[in-house]
């Protein structure tokens, strides 16, 4: 097995668009959604850009790539099938791994004629986790398990909060210490932040989250729907959990605090535990290239035991 492995991360690329929809989709919180999108979401993110950003995140060749939600405005039909089409464009199932955002469950609808049909991307490898077809799955790679949560659920108007819930919140523990008992390097992707203070935004179940991690612990969680760099520390019980969360990959806000970019985390083996290179590349407005430099790079060295061979 590889003792390092090169993780890509991007999230929010908003990437369909909704000249198509029909009427009778609308008659619904979409209708609000919709109106945002004619007025100010449709200028606010770029299918170039999230281009742009895909072409220089491949240069780094990364072994792995995650996507973090918000793939559609309003999840219609029409646009996860949209989804379906890029995500077949741009790599296999086997290579990239996926989380559906609030976007993409903005109100209650078909599973199997929406964000099912992307279910390739995420869903636990064979063998692993009794093949369960729900969240949250598990992936193996090289050294590395990803562990994918969907934290999308309907919301009322105006709210864009995410919940995991109970039963995917168990299972959540479960995965963690089995893999912790492989030795795996375990990371957690997820739409919604575990420390958002918006209320509005916030992940509603996130302290629970924290009750669970507490025990098991986990080397790295990722998330997305901030639109912008996020870096902090999740203290739960004895450990101390890096999160990071990705900017979006196609936004053309004009905002320098929102310029798109991603995320590379190479993760190395050592004989002491683990060690992370954290390294954003973020699109330099005046430039326009996607550029890094020491101030955005992060290296910290993870402490879990990993059990003998």
């Amino acid at each position: 097995m590889k003792s390092s492995l090169k993780i890509a991360h991007l999230s929010d690329p908003h990437l369909t668009s909704l000249h198509h929809v029909k009427w009778d989709e609308l008659l619904n919180k979409r209708v609000l959604g919709y109106l945002s999108w004619r007025l100010k979401r449709r200028r606010s993110h770029s299918r170039e850009i999230l281009s742009r950003t895909l072409a220089d995140l491949a240069a780094q060749q990364p072994d792995h790539l995650i996507i973090s939600g918000d793939f559609t405005h309003l999840g219609t039909a029409n646009e996860c099938r949209e989804t379906e089409t890029w995500l077949n464009s741009i790599g296999e199932p086997d290579y990239i791994s996926i989380v559906p955002g609030n976007h993409d469950h903005y109100v209650a609808a078909d599973f199997t004629e929406t964000t099912g049909r992307w279910q390739a991307y995420m869903r636990s490898d064979p063998g692993e986790h009794g093949n369960a077809p729900d969240f949250p799955y598990l992936r193996v790679r090289g050294p590395v398990a990803l562990i994918g949560l969907s934290t999308a659920i309907p919301t009322a108007p105006f709210f864009a909060t995410g919940k995991l819930g109970d039963e995917q919140i168990r299972r959540l523990r479960h995965l963690l210490e089995t893999t912790a008992q492989r030795g795996l390097y375990r990371i957690v992707v997820l739409h919604h932040s575990p420390h958002s203070s918006s209320f509005r935004r916030r992940l509603i179940d996130a302290d629970a989250l924290l009750a669970n991690l507490a025990g098991p612990g986990a080397e790295l969680l990722v998330h997305g729907h901030g639109h912008r760099q996020l870096h902090a520390e999740l203290k739960a019980g004895a450990h101390t959990i890096p999160v990071f969360g990705v900017p979006s990959a196609s936004a053309s806000y004009g905002d320098p605090a929102k310029s798109p970019g991603y995320y590379m985390y190479e993760v190395n083996q050592t004989p002491g535990g683990w060690q992370t290179r954290v390294t954003s590349f973020i699109l330099n407005q005046e430039t326009q290239r996607f550029e890094t430099a020491p101030a955005k790079q992060l290296v910290f060295n993870s402490q879990f035991l990993i059990p003998n061979s």
